[in-house]
């Protein structure tokens, strides 16, 4: 392929005459500068040394007596300077390189600008046909297109596509056919992501509500538990038991609560403390709704069911009531304990009642 030569314009001339005379200029004063370097190095560098007289008295200062020495006293006197100069020839090479360098790239440069905007200017009118920009597995645009919209060029790539689906109609059509294939597996695809994700929500749902119905059904059996107890200790037909421990007491609490409504000390140890007996848990083992401090509307019948449910257990565990009916057969060691604990549950119900009011 031969190379492409461009006519020059007048600027382009201008300006590498402009260049060719500077070079021009710098190659003579380089020379005359070798010149005058050649010649200094021939010449003979001369100088001179300026010394004192021998015997010339000096005087010293300082000195009482005011007396005159020799310059022996003082010891020889100094070198002069040279009046030659050698200059560092290395150093101006090193910088007339570096000039030279600078030079060359600067004129690579501008070659380089140059025909970077030649280049720019025959791409400006570079035309890229659309079917070799595009796929030829994407034909459904063809049919929608209308010529009158086209110009010159798109309306003879639209002329072209079309003969070339009739000249191999056969090729379009498996291949169209391989393409709707595609499409209705993906489709198929996405459908059986959708019915797993949708039957696993299902079954975590499922989970979550027969978790919660077991927890509610353990929170129910706790609440049978609790008031069978109250039953038995309140039953005056009822034999009396041994000596009640901290355990045997039903608190209206979850975790305050046994296993069985049968009494075992040894069965059950009850770990619960004062500190736990609380508004939160109180509200949660007696009234309907868990959260019940929050403000809500219940309607007038969950109201009344509220209040009589807290009044009833506020009867249970007055101080003076406890203290007349139960504490005499508490066990002398958790007496302290279960006083205390009654009198927080009762400050509890108390501060529901307010609430229910």
């Amino acid at each position: 392929m031969t190379k492409l030569r461009l006519k020059r314009t007048p600027a382009e001339k201008e300006e590498r005459a402009r260049r060719k005379a500077y070079k021009a200029a710098r190659k003579r004063s380089r020379q005359d500068q070798k010149h005058a370097e050649e010649e200094h190095d021939s010449s003979d560098s001369g100088g001179g040394r300026f010394t004192g007289a021998p015997n010339s008295k000096k005087r010293r200062t300082g000195d009482a007596s005011s007396s005159y020495f020799d310059d022996e006293d003082y010891g020889p006197p100094p070198p002069p300077a040279s009046s030659s100069y050698k200059p560092d020839y290395d150093a101006i090479r090193a910088e007339m390189e570096e000039m030279r360098f600078r030079e060359k790239m600067c004129e690579a440069l501008e070659d380089d600008e140059r025909l970077d905007g030649i280049n720019s200017r025959f791409n400006d009118y570079a035309h890229i046909p659309e079917r070799w920009g595009r796929s030829h597995s994407k034909h459904d645009k063809h049919d929608t297109l209308d010529p009158q919209d086209m110009d010159d060029v798109e309306y003879a790539e639209w002329i072209r596509e079309g003969m070339w689906r009739k000249k191999h109609a056969r090729e379009y059509e498996e291949q169209a056919q391989r393409q709707a294939a595609q499409a209705a597996q993906k489709a198929h695809e996405k459908q059986i992501k959708a019915e797993t994700a949708r039957l696993e929500k299902a079954a975590s749902q499922r989970e979550e509500r027969r978790r919660m119905d077991r927890q509610m059904r353990r929170k129910e059996e706790y609440r049978q538990i609790y008031e069978q107890r109250w039953k038995e200790l309140l039953d005056p037909l009822a034999q009396e038991d041994p000596l009640l421990t901290f355990a045997d007491i039903p608190w209206p609490l979850f975790t305050g609560q046994p296993l069985s409504s049968h009494r075992s000390s040894s069965d059950h140890v009850l770990t619960l403390t004062v500190e736990e007996i609380t508004a939160e848990a109180v509200s949660a083992f007696l009234l309907s709704d868990i959260d019940s401090l929050l403000p809500t509307t219940p309607n007038s019948s969950e109201i009344k069911r509220d209040r009589d449910k807290l009044k009833e257990t506020l009867l249970r565990f007055h101080p003076d009531k406890f203290e007349g009916r139960l504490m005499r057969r508490v066990l002398a060691g958790d007496k302290d304990r279960v006083k205390e604990a009654v009198g927080q549950v009762a400050r509890v119900l108390n501060i529901l009642m307010k609430g229910k009011s």
